[in-house]
């Protein structure tokens, strides 16, 4: 899973190094040679950002997804619990890496459902869904409020954060319900940044944070 992280980001300091090279060269050229480069500039510039270029036939059937967040650790596989052994994933590696588990969705929904709960462990070395946690600050949450969420069929979705909540799993219950008001749901979170919309879908962002014993903080995130 590191190395597969390593590689995507090599590409993009790579993409940086040469765009940065062609404007210096620019700068030095003459001008019907500066007209041509300037041109291939904006091309490189105005390119479609590419996104991730995941290797899926290399990866388990169990994972069917993977979630980033840029400017965090959070840079995951996600695969699908089920109600046989909801909880299996806590403690299973998908990837055989370890035994601390993997993110994954909700057993009552699916990651093509109207709501998608998302779990995942905060370990100590701040890997996994740790840095979800630090989303009860307002800045770090608007500073890195897109998700990006990678599709084992190819899809990528863009979500946007749009509401952090904290709870104390020792007297309140995270539902997963499929009719749930969504604008509701955010009203009633701690932190609120915008409107969603009715016909998107939501997703959300669950792992342990520590303002009580058992909190728990929950980052919702929509498209």
């Amino acid at each position: 899973m590191k190395s597969v992280r390593r590689v995507a980001r090599a590409i993009s300091v790579v993409m940086v190094a040469v765009i940065a090279a062609l404007a210096v060269t620019v700068i030095c050229a003459s001008e019907e040679d500066r007209i041509e480069l300037t041109q291939i500039v904006e091309n490189l510039n105005n390119e479609e950002e590419p996104g991730r270029q995941i290797d899926w036939d290399s990866l388990p059937q169990e994972v069917i997804a993977w979630v980033e967040v840029p400017g965090t650790n959070i840079d995951e596989p996600i695969v699908q619990a089920t109600p046989d052994v909801p909880n299996a994933y806590l403690h299973k590696d998908a990837l055989g890496q370890g035994a601390y588990g993997t993110p994954y969705i909700d057993c009552e929904c699916s990651v093509d459902s109207r709501f998608v709960m998302v779990y995942g462990h905060h370990m100590s070395d701040g890997s996994v869904f740790a840095d979800f946690a630090r989303f009860s600050n307002e800045d770090y949450a608007r500073e890195h409020n897109r998700i990006i969420l990678y599709e084992r069929d190819g899809e990528t979705v863009e979500l946007w954060v749009c509401a952090v909540d904290i709870v104390n799993a020792s007297c309140e219950r995270l539902v997963v319900d499929q009719e749930v008001d969504f604008k509701k749901l955010i009203a009633d979170a701690d932190l609120a940044f915008g409107n969603l919309s009715e016909d998107g879908q939501l997703f959300a962002f669950t792992t342990c944070s520590y303002q009580t014993r058992n909190s728990r903080t929950t980052v919702y995130a929509w498209c």
